[in-house]
């Protein structure tokens, strides 16, 4: 578990971990002891939530673009596209060009399979 940092409840000092596995995909467990006061010892149980999936498409119209396509949406007056908007677009062929008007018919559906 590196880069965790658990601070102790007694003392404020940093904690160290004596022993870790992993109970399942999602979970981790381990044991916490303080070394700075030596009072702390506890059960630390993490576990991954709400596990989300990116969906990553080619874009090659990037290379075009001389501003972010966030500044490109704040001027334009546009809302950006929430993901389930991008997955529908990306199931009906379109990939749609910010910087352009219509989106151009595109085959993604092997990016689908």
């Amino acid at each position: 578990m590196a880069g965790l940092t658990i601070k102790c409840p007694f003392c404020g000092g940093r904690c160290s971990i004596r022993n870790s596995e992993r109970p399942s995909i999602l979970t981790v467990q381990a044991d916490i002891y303080c070394n700075n006061c030596g009072t702390l010892s506890a059960d630390f149980v993490g576990q991954l939530v709400n596990v989300k999936r990116a969906v990553f498409v080619d874009c090659p119209e990037v290379s075009n673009w001389s501003k972010t396509e966030k500044e490109q949406i704040n001027e334009d007056g546009k809302r950006p596209l929430s993901n389930a908007e991008r997955v529908q677009q990306l199931k009906e062929g379109k990939q749609p060009d910010l910087f352009k008007g219509e989106p151009e018919p595109r085959d993604t559906s092997h990016y689908l399979k």
